[in-house]
């Protein structure tokens, strides 16, 4: 599940990478608190990935109302948004939330 140059690029035309920076602190706060609910209920000892993270926050990206709102004023309609746009998440907050 890992974003891809592609996925990336796709991002990109759709404006969905400037809409995650206008509000980049808030995504990464998400994450955070995914990734610190996987951690205290995984088996101790356990490595938290960025695969486990997504399955735990795409459900939240999924209802979060302002993007339900940037996707259907940008006509983009496609349920794989919300995967591609889960995977930017994490790729661009990981770094800072595992340190």
């Amino acid at each position: 599940m890992a974003l891809t140059l592609d996925k990336e690029q796709k991002l990109e035309r759709a404006e969905l990478i400037g809409f995650f920076e206008s509000d980049q602190a808030m995504w990464e706060e998400l994450v955070k608190q995914s990734h610190t609910f996987l951690k205290s209920n995984f088996p101790p000892e356990s490595q938290i990935r960025p695969d486990d993270v997504a399955k735990a926050l795409e459900p939240i990206v999924e209802v979060h109302e302002g993007l339900r709102d940037f996707l259907s004023a940008n006509k983009l309609t496609q349920k794989y948004w919300i995967g591609y746009f889960t995977e930017l998440i994490i790729d661009r907050t990981w770094a800072a939330i595992t340190d």
